[in-house]
Order: structure tokens, then sequence, then C-alpha cells
């Protein structure tokens, strides 16, 4: 049975432009997602372009002024489908997002600060992205999922509805499960510790003698030292940056 939605959660709306609607199906019809839509909690609306496009084949792209390889979504059928998402969410606080290669990296304090709008407007690029104007006329924050290049924003707006839902009250089953995590843990900005669950034993592996040992200040040492180890083998740029 879903939960549902109480009087100190505000209902959060996400609308996604996207020429590439069939890409979010699966994954809202999935998991903590599905569960925080069914709650009422969340609300997930695409919106495609070319339905607001003039031109009579819905054409959504053009060549690049300037010259270069590719093409580039346009600025007008993008601009409308922001319009229009605008208008059916007067009332509510909104930030708009567009997913580029060329943003700020997200990470744990972006998604955090992000999750405090109850209107989170996503712009999906394509093939070589979206006319500057769009950043221009929106207000929209650039933000990247990492430093490589994927064929569009679909992915990346997957990835950072994700991340940024984890923040929203009651979308987590346990809230408390944010503070032990990669990136958002008690511990600042480090990666997770090592965690280990039944069997005690799998092919000669043996769970950690501390875990099972009941001491939870040597629990916590052991968990802080292992973090630490893990984060300067995977991540030495962050230990760098907690030592500054």
């Amino acid at each position: 049975m879903s939960r549902q939605i109480n009087e100190e959660e505000e209902k959060k709306v996400i609308d996604v432009i996207s020429i590439m609607p069939e890409y979010f199906g699966s994954f809202l019809e999935t998991g903590i997602i599905e569960r925080a839509i069914k709650a009422g909690l969340v609300e997930v609306n695409i919106i495609n372009p070319r339905g607001f496009s003039a031109d009579k084949h819905k054409k959504v792209d053009d060549k690049i002024y300037g010259g270069g390889a590719g093409r580039l979504l346009m600025a007008e059928p993008v601009i409308k489908a922001y319009e229009y998402s605008l208008s059916n969410y007067e009332n509510k606080k909104h930030i708009t997002v567009i997913m580029s290669a060329s943003g700020k990296l997200l990470n744990s304090k972006i998604a955090e600060d992000i999750s405090n709008y109850s209107h989170i407007i996503i712009i999906c690029g394509r093939y070589e992205g979206i006319d500057a104007r769009v950043a221009e006329i929106t207000g929209g924050v650039e933000i990247s999922i990492g430093d490589y290049i994927l064929s569009g924003g679909e992915i990346a707006s997957i990835v950072f509805i994700e991340t940024v839902g984890r923040y929203f009250k009651g979308f987590l089953g346990n809230p408390d499960s944010l503070k032990e995590e990669s990136f958002s843990g008690n511990f600042g900005e480090i990666l997770e510790y090592p965690q280990y669950t039944k069997p005690k034993v799998v092919k000669n592996i043996s769970v950690p003698d501390v875990l099972t040992g009941g001491n939870h200040k040597l629990i916590n040492e052991w968990r802080i030292k292992k973090a630490l180890k893990k984060t300067a083998e995977n991540r030495p740029n962050l230990c760098y940056k907690n030592n500054k």
C-alpha cells in the first residue's frame, strides 16, 4: 500500500522538455520515483518541443550559424515549451535546469539546493546542443553529470531527477539514508565505506570482525578509516579539497 503525502510535504513538479519522451517510460514506472508519484509527492511531465514547432513537419533542429558539424535544437520550440510549462504552475517557485556537458558539475550541494524549488523545469539537449538563446531567455542553470559526452540530455536528466529527488521530503522511506552516503554523509564529501550483509562468509571472504563485535565506537572508527582510504584511492581530488 503506497503512503500518501502529508501536510508538511509540498508536492514537487518536474517538467522535462525533451524531443525523446520515450526515454522516460520505464524510469517513471520503477522504484522510488514510481512510489513517490503514486503517493502524490512528485509529478513528472514530459513536454515535447515538437508540439510547439511552427514547421509543418514538426522540425525542431537546424544548421549551426558560422558552420560546424551537426545541428542544434532551435530556440523557438524549446522556449514555447518552457513558457507552456511556466503557465501551468504560476504559483510555484521554479528553477530551470539545462542538461549540458559544458555546465556545472552536479554534486550533492547543488542537488540539495535545487530540491528546495517546488517546480523544476529540465531542458534536454540533442544533436550538438541547444541554441544559446534558450539559456539566456530562460535564465537556465547549465548542469553536467560528468566530463563525458552523451547523445542527448535525457539520460543525464534521469540521473539528475534521481539525485535531486532524494532530497525531497518523504521521497526516501528512511531519510537517515542520506546521512551516510557518499558525498552526503556526516563525514563530509568523501566516499562511502564498504558495507556487508548475510551470509557472514562468501567464498572464504568473511565480514570484518569489527562489524560483528557490537562496539559502535570501533565500528565508526573503522568506517571513517575505510571511507578515507577509498576516497584517497578513487577520488584523491576530494581528499585535497577536504584538507584545504
